[in-house]
């Protein structure tokens, strides 16, 4: 059972409403919309059958693969695995925009506002990219009022990007205050670590219940420069200390990683591993990235997937990455990922071939021609 489709209310960076960030179709573009939805009805029904619905296949994927996936953490650590009262709103998933500061691989310009030039640039080498303009939905007074009206019951909020704490501030730190009992409410942030929260907000923070900082780390170092572009290590770094000494002073605040797991963090992934142990951080939660499918590490050839499984062998945690990788073969994509590799290196002046050096020898001289011809 997942509890989302009674519970649960995700609004992307664009306002489209989804019962969570996973579901794969949009269900309705207005609250009226959603509320009064055929498909949410029909979700419902599906799960109430015993069934898993299509469109949450992200998480049959990671359940499938022994990974957890979004409905059982939520069902973990959110509803504390016992079932919710289904009569209100208990979760929310509010972006305050998609203004962002960086334009990541693996983003595009529905979640960052720093993509839509970057789209406008290539679109006419990939004219089916949909450019979109910078979201102001968040704005509208009578719809964050609506919003308002329907959290009496909330027990988590998660805030995600653009960048929540480089979009909208004071938008953002008002609807934290209209809480009238904010310490029964968990707060979920999702960051890519470059932007420090201000002290206003971290005072705020120390009203709630429960406060998770969930660090975006795509790799280290040069690595982490590559994927999200344009980024500072060094900045970050400094980043991840102070949050590791906000914890210490918080209570109340967690630290978590998310590892986006796709054809350009894969290889690297026991080294990151090691990274945070030395750090005193946590291990990371490991998602597997299915959008675009082109950076989807099911496009990595067989000679590829062969080697990343015996680099993985000591890494008994990585067992499940292993065989999300092997679950499907979608190398034919491959032309695909080194054009769209190739014209961004050109475009944002770095290299694939230099920043990853063993992944690119790996992938051997088919791939090599493929990501230099272009």
């Amino acid at each position: 059972m997942c509890y989302h489709p009674w519970v649960g209310l995700d609004i992307s960076p664009q306002g489209d409403f989804k019962p969570c960030c996973k579901y794969k179709n949009t269900v309705a573009k207005s609250l009226n919309d959603y509320q009064s939805s055929q498909e949410l009805a029909q979700l419902k029904q599906e799960f109430l059958n015993g069934n898993q619905p299509d469109a949450c296949g992200r998480c049959w994927r990671d359940e499938d693969a022994g990974l957890p996936s979004k409905r059982i953490l939520d069902n973990e650590y959110v509803f504390q695995n016992s079932a919710p009262s289904l009569d209100s709103l208990k979760v929310l998933s509010l972006p305050f925009g998609n203004l962002c500061n960086l334009a990541c691989r693996i983003c595009n310009s529905g979640s960052s506002s720093k993509w839509t030039q970057e789209e406008q640039r290539i679109k006419s080498i990939f004219p089916t990219i949909n450019v979109r303009q910078p979201s102001t939905f968040h704005r509208d007074t009578e719809f964050i009022d609506s919003i308002k009206m329907m959290t009496s019951d909330l027990i988590r909020l998660e805030i995600p990007g653009g960048e929540p704490f480089y979009a909208d501030k004071q938008l953002h730190k008002n609807f934290l205050e209209h809480f009238a009992h904010p310490e029964k409410i968990s707060l979920h942030y999702i960051t890519n670590v470059t932007v420090w929260p201000d002290q206003e907000l971290i005072e705020l923070w120390k009203k709630f219940r429960h406060v998770d900082v969930q660090l975006s780390l795509d790799g280290i170092k040069e690595k982490f420069e590559y994927s999200r572009w344009p980024s500072d290590w060094n900045s970050v770094s400094l980043h991840v200390d102070k949050y590791l000494a906000l914890k210490s002073e918080m209570p109340n605040l967690q630290l978590s990683i998310s590892y986006t797991v796709s054809i350009f963090t894969l290889y690297n992934l026991p080294e990151f591993l090691d990274w945070c142990k030395t750090h005193g951080l946590p291990d990371p939660y490991l998602g597997l990235l299915t959008k675009p499918a082109h950076y989807d590490i099911t496009v990595l050839p067989y000679s590829v997937k062969e080697e990343i499984s015996r680099r993985f062998e000591p890494y008994q945690q990585l067992a499940p990455i292993v065989t999300a990788m092997w679950a499907q073969d979608n190398s034919k994509l491959l032309d695909i990922t080194m054009n769209y590799v190739k014209i961004l290196d050109k475009q944002r002046s770095q290299s694939f071939a230099e920043t990853f050096p063993e992944l690119y020898n790996l992938l051997g001289e088919q791939c090599q021609t493929l990501y230099q011809q272009y």
